[in-house]
């Protein structure tokens, strides 16, 4: 089960949402976003379809769109700050031509070096301006590699058909029968195709991107009433469910966050460092 000690949210600018937290344990999740971590102290070991490996305090780890993965502490709780750019943000940082096509991270894990500690640095110094974090983060993605395949490679294109299916209908709620009857096949041979290939049951895939869009939402300024009601959320309890098996604290918390940031920032676009109160 997830278990989080603290968490706090900030928007660095409008394509980058940053977060800190202090965790024990994260189960089987996804975001929408890339998701870059960097691990300031203790331990974790980290699994996804894609590698699995122990990462210690001074590593910067990786985590493509929609690509499930999980964390677990055998000993101390982890602090680490994780960033969740837009492809738009990387392609910046990298200074690339746009591109319509998928643009997938192939690293793992940075282990600690002196680009990883400069990027904790920039991150947990108070002072340091956005940009400078965004310049060390360009340092670390330099030391990337990059792919152009499909971000959903895995042994069934059966899987990934139904992935991009889930995500093309993110704002409605779909039985697993129905994403079946759409995909032209049998119910249970979906879901072994699906669990082995992606690492989660199409339901809780399903269910996992509703809260994915929801982060999105909320960062845009979009009321939890009106998040809940747009992705077919039973109700305003089902949606801080799901949203809490995914980040570990309600979606509460991320607005909470998110207004007060805005309301020191006012009318200006100068970027804002994370608050030190941390929400449970």
């Amino acid at each position: 089960m997830t278990q989080v000690k603290s968490m706090s949210f900030a928007l660095q600018q409008a394509d980058l949402l940053r977060v800190r937290a202090t965790v024990r344990h994260f189960d089987p999740h996804l975001h929408s976003t890339y998701s870059i971590v960097a691990l300031k102290r203790g331990a974790a070991e980290i699994r996804s379809a894609r590698w699995s490996e122990t990462a210690r305090a001074g590593d910067v780890f990786f985590f493509n769109p929609y690509e499930v993965h999980s964390a677990y502490c055998s000993e101390e709780d982890a602090e680490y700050e994780a960033l969740y750019p837009s492809k738009e943000f990387l392609i910046r940082c990298l200074a690339l031509e746009p591109r319509d096509g998928p643009l997938n991270i192939q690293t793992a894990i940075l282990k600690r070096d002196s680009a990883t500690r400069e990027l904790i640095d920039a991150l947990y110094t108070p002072a340091v301006e956005g940009n400078s974090i965004e310049a060390s983060l360009g340092r670390i993605l330099t030391a990337c590699e990059f792919s152009t395949d499909s971000a959903d490679e895995s042994p069934g294109a059966l899987a990934r058909r139904a992935c991009m299916l889930i995500r093309k209908n993110c704002t409605r709620a779909m039985r697993t029968e129905e994403l079946a009857r759409e995909m032209g096949v049998h119910k249970s041979h979906l879901v072994r195709a699906f669990s082995k290939a992606v690492g989660m049951a199409p339901q809780k895939y399903m269910r996992q991107v509703r809260v994915a869009k929801a982060r999105e939402l909320i960062s845009e300024g979009s009321q939890l009433s009106e998040v809940a009601l747009m992705l077919d959320f039973s109700d305003q309890a089902h949606f801080t469910r799901e949203f809490k098996k995914v980040f570990g604290v309600p979606p509460g918390a991320l607005l909470r966050d998110l207004r007060g940031h805005r309301r020191k920032k006012g009318a200006s676009h100068l970027q804002v460092p994370l608050s030190d109160q941390a929400v449970h």
